[in-house]
């Protein structure tokens, strides 16, 4: 852990159904620094938080029945909240297949991390959430952080004028 980060000023949502995560999510949190960490258990009770609170990063669980957190992401990622469209997005998810974490970034978030991660794993997204924000892409199709990771020289035509 050697980048230091103050997190004393973020406001963090965590919306996972599950008590446990939710909890360890929020420790983890906590003794990084952060002061202000909001838990909902449920998608509509995250609606609420956002609606009434302001919050800076959102945590989300994919798995939210009977809704689901890439709809959290997509109603969060289309301005249907009170929330920040360009708000950094974290899935911390067991349902961390291909085509789950595909779906996730299409659908808008900032970061993954597979269920159970670790300690380290953990500040080290949340430190590239924070410290280094991704630049946005808002294109027709899509609205969300940019999607590409590596920087590859491209000699195709540019579609993002």
């Amino acid at each position: 852990m050697a980048e230091k980060v103050d997190f004393g000023g973020v406001h963090f949502l965590i919306v996972d159904g599950n008590a446990l995560s939710a909890d360890l999510a929020r420790d983890l949190l906590l003794t990084m620094g952060a002061e202000t960490v909001f838990v909902a258990h449920s998608f509509d009770d995250g609606i609420d938080v956002l609606g009434s609170d302001s919050v800076d990063v959102l945590l989300t669980e994919l798995h939210l029945p009977p809704r689901s957190g890439l709809e959290l992401i997509r109603t969060v990622r289309d301005g249907k909240t009170r929330a920040h469209k360009q708000m950094p997005i974290l899935v911390m998810s067991a349902m961390s297949a291909k085509e789950h974490v595909f779906e996730a970034r299409d659908a808008g978030v900032t970061e993954f991390i597979a269920k159970p991660y670790g300690v380290e794993g953990f500040y080290r997204r949340m430190v590239g959430i924070v410290a280094r924000p991704r630049a946005f892409v808002d294109s027709n199709e899509y609205f969300g952080p940019d999607r590409r990771r590596r920087q590859v020289p491209f000699n195709g035509p540019d579609r993002r004028d």
